[in-house]
């Protein structure tokens, strides 16, 4: 009927902001209740995994985005189907699976990398620091950049991965070529890149402050102790009505269900108590016991706060 009365089918067109970024957030909510279900039903599995625990998540929402996003789904997640969106290539072809498992793999990868317990050694002067540094800092820089500001098409890094779009769904658009992307924006994803491998270099002039180098016995020491997967250590202060407090904390994620076990805490905080130089200066020193897990696509704590007066300790 529109060919009778001379009218031209509308022209394809890439998603929008909003649009495109609702459908996210849809299957992301998505994944997380699949991500809660699973883990009610194998906490204590996935509490003693630790990282790897984020391996089932990235396995989860790599099946999830990479099928959907195929043509096997035909492009479309379950967000995307609902507001109207699909992926494709350059020439408006659905993605195969290997490619699209590829695209979701260079968006999900820095996500998931993220957060990882590394060594500080490690990160702050090793090749692998460095890797990881350019694939977590630089790889979401990239990503948050190009999507905030790639007007034109829209591509984020994983669409330029692979050469795909994100367009309004309608099966009656004219199959017009999509619009270029100015090549600036690959310049700044390069710089933004550039810059994040500076965040080993900061760690490690980091590392040499007194305050930093004279906690690093204590995090090896806590690191090494029976149950403890990871260990963070830190000095703090409050200040309420004029009162300053200053205490030194760690946060200890175990491999058993042990966070109500006081004497543990108790052991904890008289270790932290005599390996400190600086103890007689803390009102406090407090212990945080965590037994629990993050898939990345969802995660569940349980936690006890321990809190003792550093003269209960000497």
């Amino acid at each position: 009927m529109d060919a009778l009365h001379g009218e031209e089918a509308p022209a394809r067109e890439i998603a929008g902001f909003w649009r495109r970024l609702g459908a996210f957030v849809i299957d992301v909510i998505m994944l997380g209740i699949v991500g809660m279900i699973l883990g009610s039903l194998l906490f204590d599995t996935f509490a003693r995994m630790g990282a790897y625990a984020r391996l089932i998540g990235f396995a989860i929402a790599l099946a999830y985005f990479g099928v959907l996003n195929s043509r096997i789904g035909g492009g479309q997640t379950l967000g995307k189907r609902w507001l109207g969106v699909r992926v494709v290539d350059g020439h408006d072809q659905l993605l195969s699976l290997p490619r699209s498992l590829l695209r979701y793999a260079v968006l999900g990868i820095p996500s998931f990398a993220n957060g990882l317990p590394v060594d500080p050694d490690v990160a702050m002067g090793s090749t692998l620091g460095y890797l990881l540094a350019l694939v977590v800092f630089g790889g979401m820089l990239a990503i948050v950049y190009l999507y905030v500001f790639n007007r034109r098409t829209r591509q984020s890094l994983h669409d330029l991965a692979v050469g795909s779009y994100v367009e309004r769904f309608d099966g009656a658009a004219r199959l017009v070529p999509f619009p270029v992307m100015w090549r600036g924006h690959v310049a700044v994803a390069a710089l933004l890149a550039a810059v994040a491998l500076g965040a080993p270099i900061v760690a490690n002039h980091f590392a040499q402050t007194r305050s930093f180098a004279d906690l690093m016995p204590l995090y090896r020491k806590l690191s090494r102790q029976p149950h403890v997967m990871t260990a963070q250590l830190m000095r703090s202060w409050t200040s309420m009505n004029g009162n300053t407090t200053h205490s030194l904390q760690s946060s200890l994620q175990l491999d058993a269900p042990l966070v109500d076990d006081d004497a543990m805490a108790r052991r904890i905080a008289q270790q932290m108590a005599k390996a400190d130089s600086e103890i007689a200066h803390e009102d406090a020193v407090v212990v945080r016991l965590v037994f629990g897990y993050d898939m990345g696509i969802a995660s569940g704590w349980k936690t006890h706060v321990y809190s003792y007066k550093s003269e209960e300790l000497r």
